[in-house]
């Protein structure tokens, strides 16, 4: 088949359902329609994922699911900063060789890691297409590792994240390979190991699975949490592991015991301004660093807003312009409804949850107001505010 043909195939039938092309594939016999039909599909996903793939058409996409699973080009790219110029890596679970792609861009020397035959025989074909200089090995990568002479700098490893029957697991335990079963052996062929983990992981666990973590960052894009990321070296005595958060502009560090020690104050009223960190912050657990480093005042230990009556520069969230706070209850809700018809609305450490609140208010989402249900001083509040 040629090749020019087949990427000017998928260009011009791009808008069109892959479905609908292999129902149709006797139209074109001299097109491999079911590879056409995958591609169209895979572009799609990648379109806004991982553009950089997307502006090259001749990619093979063999597997829905790694597509599902493959990180995006914004959280690939991140992990170049844990590669040393002119290093020797090792990726041992490649899937579809996003993350293998980005680290190789400032490695000496990548190698690439899967079993899956048809993974295999994509990457070596998208390598190429993409001008990446990685050695595919098709197999287990920890046996490969095994197999292999010399040090990595560092080896990257992404657990599957399903059992054997499909579902969901967020545990390093029930991830496979089993990150706390061969953490060892990977220290003791690389400086540094870098795993991705489930964003649902609970972060205080993990630090106890893996006290050999010196960093554990929490990835996040367009406001949403997508990756937990832990970096193991050998163990030092009283180090503690630093935890970062990020998502675009937002960067946010600290340490376990710098929260603990952090002197929070909290808010006896609503000040001018309302301030809601960022996901990632909230999932890494700076909580009472926020009020220290920011000097703003904590609606109540267990509500994750903060309140000041100037605005704060740098803020690692978003801020809103309080215009008003009504104590909850039935003339609240009579309120809102007589003055509002469309609100933005969230419930934080508030007795309802955001999406029954909603039903009972009876007001649609949308329009410029934010209304935040929360907890003030034992008091259940109404705070609406404007960005």
């Amino acid at each position: 088949m040629n090749e020019e043909n087949f990427i000017r195939f998928v260009l011009e039938h791009e808008g069109e359902d892959p479905a609908g092309l292999l129902l149709a594939a006797d139209r074109w016999p001299e097109i491999d329609v079911r590879r056409a039909a995958r591609t169209i599909a895979g572009r799609r996903k990648l379109r806004e994922k991982v553009p950089a793939w997307y502006a090259h058409p001749a990619l093979d996409y063999p597997s829905t699911l790694s597509l599902e699973q493959c990180s995006s080009e914004e959280t690939a790219r991140y992990k170049q900063a844990f590669v040393p110029a002119g290093s020797r890596i090792a990726d041992l679970t490649g899937g579809l060789g996003v993350d293998s792609w980005a680290l190789s861009r400032r490695a000496a020397e990548m190698h690439y890691c899967e079993r899956n035959p048809e993974l295999c025989a994509a990457a070596r074909h998208n390598f190429a297409v993409l001008d990446a200089a990685i050695e595919v090995h098709e197999g287990d990568g920890i046996e490969w590792l095994q197999q292999t002479e010399g040090r990595f700098d560092l080896i990257y490893l992404d657990p599957a994240r399903r059992d054997k029957a499909a579902r969901r697991v967020y545990d390093i335990a029930d991830c496979e390979p089993n990150l706390l079963e061969i953490k060892d052996l990977l220290l003791s062929r690389a400086d540094r190991v870098l795993a991705k983990l489930s964003p649902m992981a609970d972060i205080s666990r993990t630090l106890a699975q893996l006290p050999e973590t010196r960093e554990l960052h929490v990835l996040g894009a367009d406001g949403e949490v997508k990756e937990l990321l832990v970096l193991l070296a050998a163990a030092q005595a009283g180090q503690s592991p630093l935890i970062v958060a990020a998502d675009g502009p937002v960067r946010f560090s600290f340490t376990p015991e710098e929260e603990n020690a952090a002197r929070v104050r909290y808010a006896t009223a609503v000040g001018r301004y309302l301030l809601q960190p960022a996901k990632v912050l909230r999932k890494a657990g700076a909580f009472r660093l926020l009020s220290e480093r920011f000097g703003t005042a904590k609606l109540a230990p267990s509500t994750h807003l903060y309140t000041a009556d100037e605005p704060v520069a740098g803020f690692p969230g978003k801020c809103f312009e309080v215009e008003e706070v009504l104590l909850w209850g039935n003339a609240a809700r009579r309120e809102l409804g007589r003055r509002f018809d469309r609100l933005e609305l969230t419930a934080l450490n508030f007795p309802i949850p955001t999406d029954e609140l909603r039903k009972r208010l009876g007001i649609a989402g949308g329009g410029t107001r934010h209304v935040f249900a929360t907890s003030l001083n034992h008091e259940k509040v109404l705070i609406i505010c404007q960005p």
